[in-house]
């Protein structure tokens, strides 16, 4: 269980550091939904506080997610529990 939970969470952090260095050519990251009208898109150009400050959140979380998979895998963490 240890090698999945490291290595879905390795693929999770460095797909969203993907996604937030893909951002930097496109010019606009996702962020949630916008109810019926699709999802929330945050332009680096009509919104740039709001695009900034979603571009931090996403590289902390992902480095975050990335240092914790690798923390897992080495065995200095133990897995989640996963139990009914």
């Amino acid at each position: 269980m240890a090698i999945f939970q490291g290595i879905l969470l390795l693929v999770m952090g460095y797909g969203l550091l993907a996604l937030v260095y893909r951002s930097l050519a496109k010019g606009w990251l996702p962020f949630g939904p916008n109810g019926f009208k699709g999802r929330l898109e945050l332009s680096r150009h009509r919104q740039p506080i709001w695009y900034w400050s979603v571009y931090t959140f996403y590289c902390a979380f992902g480095v975050w997610l990335v240092f914790l998979a690798f923390a897992v895998l080495s065995g200095q963490m133990e897995p989640l529990p996963l139990e009914r």
